[in-house]
């Protein structure tokens, strides 16, 4: 009878409040939709399912077998039959999902406008001499970490890892020749224990930045869940600010809040302030334009020290080439993708390739060619405007530009003693005034005019096996921000050919550049043999790049919001087409790396993190991200993993 009481209360509060059932049936229909989004997809097979490493075979010297893979020339009748993915670019994401994917049995074609495979992994001969080019030094690749048993995977266990230095960088303030040195230390305590003997009266400041650091680096799993929860889910937290409470990164303004803002508000020492926020060239942005977040992740990216895959960058791109090919796939190079083609529904079918308007299709396609080229250059007009994505490269802008001097020396690393190790050098403390009225000089105001930055870079010291290939020599890098603006009038000229203008111009840099680092190592005045250099033209021609930007998208902190977060995601609005590379998380090795197994994980509807963790032996936790997460934010996310498992067990 109280039962019959009971029931006969409730069904009469409902029908005063009809509200209810509204609300209870869209609660209905947004759960079903969550079940059929995230679970409605059959899974595919795991690529990870067996150990691929084999001991370390001997290093190819061969220049002809190295080319046979990494500059395979792109013919249509190399093109695979039945293709079901198609990758535009062979970036380190873009390898990264090909090898995945042609281990869960699709088959892959890469292709890659440049001649040789790799990205900013590539590396180039000059003079005898080989540069690497966008790969200087990675962090948290301790044998243990996930970064390297992936990558061990990704090239069947044929990588080597050099570490640096234990004083993997050093900040040089001041003038080059009397210049203030701060050594940065490997290992998280040791690191910021240097800090203090460099600092003895800003202790309070720099612990508390260590705590804000790790509390940052910490919350990112908000950003990486923002991009991997299904679309549907991340809007319903959007509309509804959830995710302010739910994500530390929102909540305590990490992505919001400005480098530059942060440290202000924990000392007035000008000389700290900038020690501390040194590797903003890292990621191309000042600190008072960077989101603390990504500053954060990198501080602490690099905490146990840095490293540098023995006999230089390319032979990530040569061993993940190969891992394709064994399974099936190819990697075709100069085989620039013209357009994305798309079916009278706006899915991507497709792409064009070459002068000769060749077109291949497939299943899926994986765009590593950048937002910007992707919604901009490659695909219809009308698809790409329609897409959420297609107001965000306005909204977020493009990345910064750089100018790189490439200096053979006379001298083997150890007879010059060259460290193994980078040096961040600032003629003052201001770098958000100086580096920005560098900027904004104009083309003619170069000679007279005082670099305010250099990064410099010794790739022969970094490589234990240099000596064997290049006995008796070295090399250098010096690195500078750049304006785009400087150089645009020259690049319709002739590449390798562009004019004595432009010729002057590289001049002046490569001569301020060198005298920098003489002033830095005065015993290297007069070792200098050769000197090439790399401007913003020749990153837009080899990278294909729009600006010269070496970044991709912007990573100032608009790039941070939610919105931006959400929508610039491995599965795209247009069906049928995929993102992966730097544009999709941040810039950098190891993101991009990681975009392309969550890119993967989208495609095959199955978490490859967690089948990382089963070969890995790991038991401590499903997902990669959840070692990150404070002791606050597991029991906030199990608390909500539990409601969202109740309520589709009830439905």
């Amino acid at each position: 009878m109280s039962i019959d009481i009971g029931v006969r209360i409730v069904l009469e509060y409902i029908a005063k409040h009809p509200t209810l059932i509204i609300v209870a049936l869209v609660l209905y229909m947004v759960v079903f939709l969550i079940t059929v989004v995230t679970f409605g997809k059959k899974k595919g097979k795991n690529p990870l399912r067996t150990d691929r490493r084999r001991l370390p075979e001997p290093f190819v010297h061969d220049s002809k077998a190295r080319e046979l893979v990494l500059k395979e020339r792109f013919k249509s009748s190399k093109v695979p039959e039945n293709i079901d993915v198609i990758i535009i670019g062979s970036g380190i994401g873009g390898l990264t999902a090909g090898v995945l994917l042609t281990r869960a049995g699709k088959t892959v074609l890469v292709l890659e406008q440049h001649d040789q495979a790799g990205g900013c992994c590539h590396s180039f001969l000059e003079k005898g001499f080989e540069f690497d080019t966008g790969i200087h030094y990675i962090g948290g690749l301790q044998d243990s970490s996930v970064n390297r048993i992936l990558l061990d995977q990704l090239t069947c266990g044929q990588l080597r890892w050099a570490k640096l230095d234990d004083a993997y960088d050093t900040v040089a303030l001041g003038k080059a020749s009397t210049a203030k040195l701060f050594h940065m230390r490997s290992g998280r305590d040791q690191f910021y224990e240097n800090l203090i003997d460099h600092f003895p009266k800003e202790r309070v400041a720099i612990l508390s930045y260590k705590n804000l650091v790790k509390d940052a680096a910490d919350s990112f799993y908000g950003i990486v869940a923002l991009k991997v929860w299904s679309r549907l889910l991340v809007r319903v937290l959007l509309t509804t600010g959830v995710y302010h409470i739910l994500f530390k990164c929102y909540r305590k303004r990490y992505t919001s809040k400005t480098l530059q803002e942060v440290l202000d508000q924990l000392t007035d020492n000008k000389e700290l302030k900038l020690v501390l926020s040194y590797t903003c060239g890292d990621y191309g942005v000042l600190p008072k334009d960077a989101p603390f977040i990504l500053h954060a992740i990198l501080v602490n990216h690099y905490e146990n020290g840095a490293y540098y895959p023995t006999n230089g960058p390319s032979e990530i791109a040569f061993h993940m080439v190969q891992s394709i090919r064994k399974g099936g796939g190819s990697v075709l190079m100069q085989a620039p993708v013209t357009k994305i083609l798309c079916d009278s529904g706006g899915k991507a079918v497709g792409v064009q390739v070459g002068k000769k308007a060749v077109d291949v299709r497939a299943k899926y396609i994986i765009s590593d060619a950048g937002v910007v080229n992707t919604f901009k250059r490659l695909l219809p007009e009308n698809v790409a405007k329609a897409s959420s994505i297609y107001p965000l490269i306005d909204k977020v802008g493009q990345s910064a530009s750089f100018f790189t001097a490439f200096v053979d020396l006379e001298g083997s690393s150890s007879d010059l003693k060259l460290p193994a190790g980078n040096v961040w050098l600032y003629e003052t403390d201001d770098i958000n005034k100086t580096v920005a009225e560098y900027l904004n000089l104009k083309v003619d105001e170069i000679e007279s005019a005082e670099i305010p930055f250099a990064y410099i870079s010794f790739p022969s010291a970094k490589d234990p096996e240099w000596e064997k290939k290049f006995p008796g020599k070295s090399s250098a890098l010096i690195i500078t921000f750049a304006n785009f603006e400087w150089f645009k009038e020259l690049r319709d000229e002739r590449v390798k050919n562009r004019g004595e203008l432009y010729d002057s111009i590289k001049d002046t840099f490569c001569r301020k550049l060198w005298q920098k680092c003489v002033d830095l190592y005065p015993h290297l005045d007069g070792k200098k043999i050769y000197n090439g250099a790399g401007t913003p033209l020749t990153t837009q021609y080899y990278m294909s790049s729009t600006k010269g930007e070496m970044y991709g998208l912007d990573q100032r902190k608009e790039r941070f919001s939610a919105d931006v977060v959400m929508k610039l995601r491995p599965e795209t609005d247009i069906k049928g087409l995929y993102l992966t590379g730097q544009d999709v998380m941040t810039c950098g090795f190891v993101s991009s790396l990681l975009m392309g197994v969550i890119c993967t994980s989208k495609i095959l509807n199955r978490d490859i993190f967690d089948d990382l963790l089963n070969l890995k032996g790991d038991s401590e936790g499903r997902f990669a991200t959840q070692k990150c997460l404070s002791e606050e934010e597991r029991l906030t996310h199990a608390i909500v993993l539990q409601i969202l498992h109740f309520i589709l067990t009830f439905v």
